[in-house]
């Protein structure tokens, strides 16, 4: 239906599930892969075959979107290889683990404003220089019902970020 022949896409946690059906779908339209995995290296890989086989020129980058200099690292790759990218795809995200407001710590909180909003600013960042390069740079930010809706039960810190990353989205 869409056509993105030559164009390079990022999508970031694209080893299972969301990321790894959209970077599919943006092989099937010609696109040129960058397929991303971190926790999950192996299944990361196996979206690169996948990719491949569906004719799609890939690399794999891996490495944690909470860390800059990991971050840094992948685009740094992306660049050697491709020289630019089309689309950005922040993708990777998780809800971490339910919990009650009352029981959620610190801690956990934090781990999932990093994974679901800090990592969309970072990469986002990162990969600015490399979308300029193109002659249309996209941005897609993946995010959830949960960011209008508040979530399910002992949602509310993963449905809190995602609503970060909607106003975040927006203000780009």
């Amino acid at each position: 239906m869409f056509s993105f022949t030559d164009k390079v896409v990022w999508v970031t946690g694209s080893s299972t599930g969301i990321g790894s059906s959209i970077a599919k779908a943006f092989a099937e339209a010609g696109a040129k892969l960058v397929v991303h995995g971190n926790s999950n290296v192996d299944a990361a890989k196996e979206t690169l075959n996948a990719v491949e086989a569906l004719g799609a020129e890939a690399l794999l980058v891996t490495g944690d979107v909470t860390k800059p200099l990991h971050i840094q690292e992948m685009v740094e790759q992306i660049k050697a290889r491709f020289g630019r990218l089309d689309v950005l795809v922040n993708n990777a995200g998780t809800m971490v683990k339910r919990s009650k407001i009352e029981d959620l710590d610190h801690d956990t909180w934090n781990s999932i404003f990093n994974i679901n909003v800090s990592s969309v600013f970072h990469v986002t960042k990162a990969a600015l220089p490399l979308l300029k390069k193109s002659t249309n740079g996209n941005i897609i930010n993946i995010t959830s019902i949960a960011a209008r809706n508040g979530g399910g039960g002992g949602a509310v810190a993963y449905a809190s970020a995602k609503g970060a990353v909607s106003t975040l989205t927006r203000g780009l």
